[in-house]
């Protein structure tokens, strides 16, 4: 089987830190490519236009039955994704989907955050997504969950157990997943550990993040 693996992100300095996780990635022998998108004040949509176009031209571009694609959404890219999957044609041609630290749910952080900034969404136009229903993945489609519980700021003494600093373990977790794993690693940290690519690699070939 062939994957082509597509790391999907925040624009900014993230994109450098995903840069780990795809060398570690490449260095398995995975083909990689690592986008980035304005996640954080510009509208959804325009991300959402140039990922739905990307996965098309992907499928068009000679795939074969033995070639697969794999999205890794970290963050808010998760979200991203989420929004993309209500697109038919995208999500026929998504095989696995995994999540490292995507606040797939409505996110605590944001929601307490917007108690005291009402306005929150006017500046932060992704964040309305969060207001959005989640939809139902098909069994088809292969997810996996990583998720840090290891936190580091100041968000993460007043977001309760569980959580890597910005996003908890209930914000993460999403009905029918095929595993999940819990990493004692903070939000920043997690998809530069060459761990983190060892249990992806395994949850891509093997449908599980721990092979014995």
């Amino acid at each position: 089987m062939n994957y082509r693996i597509i790391l999907v992100h925040d624009f900014g300095k993230t994109y450098r830190d995903m840069e780990k996780l795809e060398e570690n990635l490449f260095s398995m022998g995975y083909i990689v490519e690592n986008l980035n998108f304005p996640l954080t004040f510009a509208d959804l949509q325009s991300s959402k236009e140039i990922l739905l176009q990307k996965i098309h031209n992907l499928k068009e571009s000679g795939f074969t039955e033995r070639d697969e694609i794999v999205l890794i959404g970290f963050g808010f890219g998760g979200i991203l994704i989420r929004e993309c999957l209500r697109n038919k044609e995208f999500l026929q041609n998504i095989d696995t989907l995994l999540l490292l630290s995507s606040p797939w749910n409505n996110c605590t952080l944001h929601r307490r955050l917007k108690r005291i900034f009402p306005f929150l969404n006017f500046f932060f136009k992704p964040l309305r997504a969060f207001s959005k229903e989640t939809i139902p993945l098909p069994r088809k489609l292969k997810v996996g969950l990583i998720i840090g519980t290891e936190y580091y700021n100041l968000f993460g003494h007043f977001l309760g157990e569980y959580n890597d600093g910005y996003v908890t373990k209930k914000d993460c977790l999403i009905a029918g997943a095929q595993d999940i794993i819990y990493l004692p690693i903070c939000h920043r940290e997690i998809h530069k550990k060459i761990g983190t690519a060892k249990y992806i690699s395994n949850f891509i070939s093997k449908g599980k993040f721990r092979v014995h």
